[in-house]
């Protein structure tokens, strides 16, 4: 009941506010896409199509306001261009229903995450739809490790279902939203006091989602959020004083926080390539995985369709069934290399490169005087925070094929956000020139 509770305490206004405003309807629709609520409650809600619902409450008033997907970044034309490449592949797919599901998931995706572009347009409105991301998710990460925390140390098989629906999932969601949250803590200082308790509670979240990162036993994800946590201090302007933090942090928690049993000698296995067999997720079969899949981009340059390489695998499998029939990629580039051929893999390597220029222009930006204190803050948490997490999925994505899923795109949504942002205070704080300022308006008597 109480879980009933709360959800319809934040829907039901939650779809009043938006049919009112545009941008409560895209936070709404991103927190129902990603924090599944049917799939948490004890009551099933699937017959009420809550997502068409949301996506209706925004789309079409948006459409009839004039309030349009933004085409103008260049994250916005290489997401389309994605895309498109997507549909074209579709016309060689291995397996067309699945494909056209999976064009249909992206189309929608797309449309949102341009929308989201023109729609976060103030530095409030970034931070909240960044809570929305990383919260989302990060409520079920922080839950699990406070779980496996009271448990002693507690080992989670199973995922959260949609982009993420396993254990390796599980571990990549939560090392990329980390910084999200993280960042959305930072930028609540402004906050009212009766909020105070709300940023501290999202400072413990971080501890308590890499815990949970290390309860999936995900080796990926353990690498992720090792190379994440680097990046993030190595991007800290007190870089010492960071890793000094960051030494008195790992030795409390390896004093005082449990560790599910066998978490190291699964560890220990990461090197482990002479073990194959029909369960195998050794070095040795993941290498395999890959090299079919650059033979299918060999034999169909421009890819086997969205999600058909594992219909795809038994025709290019040249080990004859080694490592058993129809399995998957388990490598998020490999993946869009194979079902998107190598045009759709030059976009996608494109997307992330100009991404890492955007948010490390941002911070760049960050540290110009004319801006204000409060705004060279935000454009440094903020940038920060998206480098880290765009690094989390390329090292933890590179052990699950998740290419598709819903935070890296909203993520290059954020980016694009963050970038726009960022020129246009800049661009206020530039002086008028004299002679601009003399000059009378059009139609005016001097």
């Amino acid at each position: 009941m109480l879980r009933s509770l709360l959800i319809l305490s934040i829907i039901v206004p939650g779809m009043v506010a938006g049919l009112r405003d545009r941008f409560p309807a895209l936070l709404l629709y991103v927190w129902f896409a990603l924090f599944r609520p049917q799939e948490w409650l004890w009551i099933d809600v699937t017959a009420l199509r809550l997502s068409l619902v949301l996506a209706g409450i925004l789309i079409l008033p948006a459409l009839m306001t004039g309030i349009w997907p933004n085409l103008s970044h260049a994250m916005s034309l290489g997401s389309l261009a994605f895309l498109m490449m997507g549909m074209l592949a579709q016309f060689g797919a291995i397996d067309p229903a699945t494909g056209f599901a999976w064009l249909d998931f992206q189309t929608r995706l797309t449309f949102i995450c341009l929308l989201a572009v023109t729609l976060v347009n103030t530095r409030q409105r970034f931070v909240m739809l960044m809570a929305v991301v990383g919260c989302s998710l990060g409520f079920h990460a922080a839950k699990a490790g406070l779980a496996s925390m009271m448990g002693g140390g507690v080992r989670f098989h199973d995922g959260l279902a949609g982009a993420f629906p396993d254990n390796n999932g599980y571990a990549l969601a939560t090392v990329m939203v980390m910084p999200l949250v993280l960042a959305t803590a930072q930028n609540m200082g402004s906050a009212p006091a009766w909020m105070k308790w709300l940023r501290r509670g999202l400072y413990l979240w971080v501890p308590l989602c890499a815990l949970t990162v290390v309860s999936t036993f995900s080796r990926g994800g353990f690498l992720a959020m090792g190379v994440s946590v680097l990046v993030y201090v190595l991007l800290q302007r007190r870089r010492l004083a960071a890793f000094a933090g960051l030494a008195v942090v790992a030795m409390l928690a390896a004093a005082f926080v449990p560790v599910p049993e066998g978490y190291f000698d699964r560890l220990n296995t990461i090197q482990t390539y002479d073990e194959a067999g029909q369960e195998d997720e050794s070095a040795l079969g993941r290498l395999h995985f890959w090299r079919v899949a650059i033979i299918m981009a060999q034999n169909r340059p421009f890819g086997v369709g969205l999600r058909n390489y594992e219909a795809a695998y038994d025709t290019y499998d040249f080990s004859n069934g080694a490592f058993a029939r129809g399995r998957s990629v388990h490598n998020s580039h490999f993946q869009v290399l194979a079902e998107l051929g190598f045009p759709g893999a030059v976009i996608w390597v494109s997307l992330f490169l100009f991404a890492f220029f955007l948010t490390l222009r941002v911070r760049s930006r960050s540290k110009r005087a004319e801006l204000s204190p409060e705004d060279r803050h935000f454009f440094f948490t903020a940038s920060n925070a998206l480098t880290v997490s765009m690094v989390g999925f390329l090292v933890g994505g590179s052990f699950v094929a998740s290419a598709l899923n819903d935070v890296t795109w909203l993520t290059f949504a954020l980016v694009a956000a963050v970038d726009r942002l960022s020129a246009e205070a800049l661009a206020a704080k530039q002086p008028v020139p004299a002679w601009t300022a003399a000059r009378p308006a059009a139609g005016m008597v001097a």
